[in-house]
């Protein structure tokens, strides 16, 4: 949990040879679940054939990582789809 009460999902992620902690930020009052559901039915993750997960990411949110961590809010993704 963030310190306003946002909940977040930190997933161990590779990128090319590189293993990074990905830290999703959900919206205030929304859970993990709801998330999830809005990143699928967006289509930024998806399962493929064999039954691996893929998450589409921002690229800005991969320049900004630090220290081997990536945070990134809902709202990244809102601005995304311009809603």
């Amino acid at each position: 949990m963030t310190k306003d009460g946002r909940a977040v999902l930190s997933l161990s992620i590779k990128i090319g040879d590189n293993t990074l902690e990905l830290n999703i930020v959900t919206k205030q009052g929304q859970g993990i679940q709801q998330a999830l559901e809005y990143l699928a039915s967006k289509g930024y993750l998806k399962k493929d054939n064999n039954d691996q997960f893929q998450l589409l990411i921002p690229t800005w949110s991969i320049a900004k990582a630090k220290n081997g961590t990536i945070w990134l809010h809902l709202e990244d993704y809102e601005k995304l789809t311009g809603t």
